[in-house]
């Protein structure tokens, strides 16, 4: 069951660790990008040269990017215009729904889809239940909102009873 639904494809310590390039040879070409603590720190306003540079660098390897964001606020679609890149706010996830949405709005295959995000119960069961590989890198900075920080240590249970 863990694997199914929580077990990502592939696990990096970084979002700037990444292969792109090998992950573009396999097909894929649409990077789903969750914000917080993936793309940039925890509840960011404007875009850092980091986020920057993995935009650059996804781009330079093929990839057409979209952030698929949890925020309840504009903050995640102000922050893409900022960069400029597409952008889905609200997206619900764990519910598939936002990445289906991410996926209509950029005429994009969910076989041509990888998202990228670094939550278990949220990215990357999204990213499963989508039917979407799926990239698991380790949180940006530790200081997390108190929600976030509450499922680390049962997202650390998963994570060995999945081997990963």
């Amino acid at each position: 069951m863990f694997e199914k639904y929580f077990k990502p494809d592939r696990v990096y310590p970084k979002m700037s660790d990444v292969p792109f390039r090998e992950l573009r040879e396999k097909g894929l070409s649409v990077a789903l990008l969750d914000l917080d603590n993936t793309l940039a720190e925890d509840h960011v306003h404007v875009p850092t040269d980091y986020t920057r540079k993995i935009l650059r660098e996804l781009e330079e390897a093929g990839f057409t990017c979209c952030i698929v964001s949890n925020a309840k606020s504009t903050r995640s679609s102000d922050f893409a215009a900022m960069i400029p890149v597409a952008c889905i706010s609200y997206a619900n996830k764990p519910s598939p729904s936002g990445i289906y949405r991410a996926l209509e709005l950029l005429h994009a295959k969910k076989e041509e889809a990888v998202l990228f995000g670094d939550q278990v119960f949220t990215d990357i069961a999204a990213a499963k239940r989508a039917g979407i590989y799926s990239v698991l890198v380790e949180p940006f900075v530790k200081r997390e909102v108190f929600y976030v920080r509450l499922k680390r240590p049962l997202e650390k249970i998963v994570r060995h009873l999945a081997h990963f």
